[in-house]
C-alpha cells in the first residue's frame, strides 16, 4: 500500500485528508475561538470576577459577622454574669430587708402585746375597783335596809321602844363621859 496526499488509507475505512476542507473548519474553528474570546470570554469573565468579589465579600462580611457575634456572644455573657451577680446582691438585699422588718414587725409587736396587757390590767383593776364600790355601796344599802327592818321588828312593842330609849340614853351618857376624858386628855398632854 501506497500513501498519497490524498489518502491515508484504503479498505474498510476510506479515510481521506482533504486540505481545503480542513483549512476551511480551521479557519471557521477559528473565527469562533476569536469569538469567544472577543465577545464571549469578558463578560464571562467580567460576572466570574463579579462572583468571586461577591463571594470574597460574603467571605469578608461572614468573617466579620463571626467576630461580631463572639463579639455580641462575649457581650452577652457578661451582660448575664453581671445580671446574675445584679440579681444575688438584690436577693441578698431583699432577704437583709426581710429580716430587718420582721424584726421591727416583732418589735412593734411586743411593744403592742405589752401594751394591750398594761391596758387590760388597768381596765381590769379599774373594773375591780368600780366592783368593789358597787358592791360595797350595794351591800351598805343592804346592810342599812337589814338593820332597819331589824330596828322597826325590835322597836314595834312599847317595851322594846323604852328599852331602845333607855339603851340609847345610856349611849350618850357613856360617849359624852368618855369624850369630856378624852378632851382633857389632849389639854394635859400640852401643857
Amino acid at each position: 500500500m501506497i500513501l498519497t496526499d490524498t489518502h491515508l488509507a484504503e479498505g474498510i475505512y476510506n479515510i481521506t485528508f482533504d486540505w481545503p476542507v480542513f483549512f476551511s473548519q480551521l479557519f471557521g474553528f477559528a473565527v469562533i475561538v476569536w469569538f469567544f474570546v472577543k465577545y464571549v470570554v469578558p463578560p464571562v469573565k467580567r460576572i466570574m470576577n463579579n462572583a468571586q468579589d461577591q463571594i470574597r465579600r460574603q467571605l469578608e462580611e461572614s468573617e466579620a459577622s463571626a467576630q461580631r457575634l463572639a463579639t455580641a456572644k462575649a457581650a452577652y455573657d457578661n451582660a448575664v454574669a453581671e445580671a446574675q451577680a445584679e440579681l444575688d446582691r438584690m436577693r441578698e438585699e431583699a432577704r437583709a430587708d426581710a429580716d430587718r422588718i420582721i424584726l421591727q414587725m416583732r418589735e412593734a409587736a411586743a411593744a403592742e402585746v405589752e401594751r394591750v396587757r398594761k391596758q387590760g390590767r388597768d381596765q381590769i383593776l379599774q373594773y375591780r375597783r368600780q366592783m368593789i364600790r358597787d358592791l360595797e355601796q350595794d351591800l351598805a344599802a343592804a346592810m342599812l335596809a337589814l338593820t332597819e327592818e331589824k330596828v322597826r321588828e325590835q322597836i314595834g312593842s312599847p317595851q322594846a321602844r323604852a328599852d331602845s330609849i333607855e339603851k340609847f340614853l345610856e349611849d350618850l351618857e357613856a360617849l359624852a363621859n368618855s369624850g369630856e376624858a378624852a378632851r382633857r386628855q389632849p389639854q394635859t398632854e400640852r401643857k
